[in-house]
């Protein structure tokens, strides 16, 4: 089943759905989140019977978790000792179900509400663990009064171990939908989630709240997940088995499709370069580089099995609307373009891209400079059926006017909503990359690290997306595999190189050691 990525009102929908249409208890799934926090408590302290567990909670689902946890670490000789901070009578349903088997196992309780309560916690350094229950995925605004009291003396607390908490779901203070901090916000070392992903957890300050994640599987149907509109999934290197087809025995040049780069510009050689190996190296038969024909000689030295095709150029050595006359023979012989790496954002080139869009209805992927031509134009995305753009977040803000921090806070909204306006496919590049089809089914890529942040490096994932478009991967499926398969790539890099020191023709190198592992040759 797919590791589904929900926001606050997608995770409200599927749980009300599974206890009210489908028939399971609330009170079976609170008790199997509970297992998952006691596991982990296991885990995290090897030898649980004399150790000392603090488990904070709220008046909400989230504390229920915490009091499932509670007294079952009570049972297996733990000295737990339970805080609810806030109204103990505000309790109910399935929550003060297991708060009642709290009592029931003797688990010392006791309440903060007031400042004066704090002084309860003057012993709370000795603690082994901290178990924080308090906020759910639910939480937004601002943490504020005596809960934030108590987040702040438990992320200040001086322990051998720095910040020993294990959090319950999402850290009390981070936002489930955004992943910002609401103020003040609790410092996990582990993080145990139920059921399926939040955004909160992967973006913003999340993951640095968080910690190491661990994903609860709380048994849901299938089924539960039939309520969301368009799912967000997480997108992992092993999803990789089911993408590529086998490769006939006796396959020829033409089969493995024909990719045409329309890239570069004087200066700007290298991203044409990139792009195009790139593209060979992720299994296309055939690549041509179109080129301004006075860049044409530079390119012949760069590439060896990629051929260049000069082409009339405007006087800054750009593509201008004259280059096209040149173009269109390619344009017709390929299966897939890439427009834009290094072509610089002048005027003519602007003319030319626009041009290039009504010349075909082969799929087309834009990145870098050719995305100028939709900047106050954005109703051309849909003029073209196929279209795929690769934006990182400075360009993606360019398109929509507003400024990259605005759409950090909120990603995976802004983007569908982009896609569901201009029916473009989209890949918005960044920690996680997202890949959004035009039905609005979302992956979010588990690949890749900082040494993605090179010159170079979205070059190279065009030319990845072209060249597996190009041997008949159907367009959400190559955009999402190629941003899987560039971010593999360069984990497997940093092994040799680091992440300082990685540069985008270094990790020409390790797409087709990524790619080996998935090939299959049929008959």
């Amino acid at each position: 089943m797919k590791e589904y990525i929900l926001s606050n009102a997608e995770a409200k929908m599927v749980d009300e759905y599974t206890i009210s249409q489908l028939g399971i208890p609330g009170k079976q799934l609170m008790k199997t989140a509970g297992n998952f926090v006691t596991l982990k408590a296991k885990l995290f302290l090897k030898h649980l019977p004399g150790s000392r567990i603090d488990v904070f909670c709220g008046t909400g689902n989230n504390g229920g978790d915490g009091f499932v946890a509670a007294a079952e670490l009570q049972d297996m000789g733990a000295f737990v000792n339970v805080w609810i901070v806030g109204d103990k009578e505000k309790i109910q349903g399935d929550a003060l179900y297991f708060f009642k088997e709290c009592e029931k196992e003797y688990v010392a309780v006791d309440t903060i509400n007031k400042k004066e309560d704090l002084k309860k916690l003057e012993k709370l350094h000795e603690t082994d663990l901290i178990i924080d229950a308090l906020l759910g995925t639910g939480f937004r605004g601002q943490v504020e009064g005596i809960l934030a009291d108590v987040i702040g003396l438990i992320n200040e607390i001086e322990h051998p171990v720095q910040h020993p908490v294990l959090a319950v779901d999402i850290p009390s203070g981070i936002d489930g939908d955004t992943g910002k901090v609401g103020g003040i916000a609790i410092k996990a070392m582990k993080t145990v989630t139920m059921g399926f992903l939040k955004r909160g957890l992967l973006y913003n300050d999340g993951p640095k709240y968080a910690g190491q994640i661990f994903l609860a599987d709380l048994k849901y149907p299938d089924e539960s997940f039939s309520v969301l509109d368009s799912p967000t999934y997480y997108y992992h290197k092993y999803d990789l088995v089911h993408v590529f087809p086998d490769i006939p025995y006796n396959a020829y040049k033409n089969l493995m499709g024909k990719v045409l780069v329309i890239a570069g510009s004087k200066g700007m050689t290298g991203a044409a370069y990139l792009a195009s190996m790139a593209a060979q190296k992720s299994g296309a038969g055939l690549v041509i580089n179109a080129i301004p024909e006075s860049l044409n000689s530079i390119m012949e030295m760069k590439l060896t099995e990629v051929m260049t095709w000069p082409v009339p150029e405007s006087k800054e050595q750009t593509f201008c609307p004259e280059s096209m006359a040149l173009l269109e023979e390619k344009i017709n012989w390929a299966d897939v373009i890439v427009f834009g790496p290094g072509v610089s954002g002048t005027e003519s080139v602007m003319e030319f891209g626009r041009k290039l869009l009504t010349k075909t209805n082969k799929p087309i992927i834009i990145d870098a400079d050719g995305l100028k031509i939709f900047v106050d134009n954005l109703e051309l995305m849909k003029s073209h059926p196929n279209l795929i753009i690769t934006p990182h977040m400075g360009e993606f803000g360019r398109l929509l006017k507003k400024e990259p921090d605005e759409i950090r806070v909120d990603r995976i909204t802004f983007a569908k909503e982009f896609v569901k306006e201009y029916k473009c496919q989209l890949l918005l590049k960044g920690a996680h990359s997202i890949s959004i089809n035009k039905d609005m089914t979302t992956a979010i890529n588990s690949t890749g690290n900082p040494a993605l942040a090179t010159a170079g490096s979205g070059d190279i994932l065009s030319g990845i997306i072209a060249g597996f478009i190009a041997q008949g991967i159907d367009k959400f499926e190559a955009v999402t595999a190629a941003m899987a398969v560039h971010g593999y790539a360069a984990d497997l890099a940093t092994r040799e190189f680091g992440i300082r020191g990685l540069t985008a023709t270094d990790l020409l190198k390790y797409i087709p050691m990524v790619l080996r592992e998935f090939d299959k040759v049929g008959v």
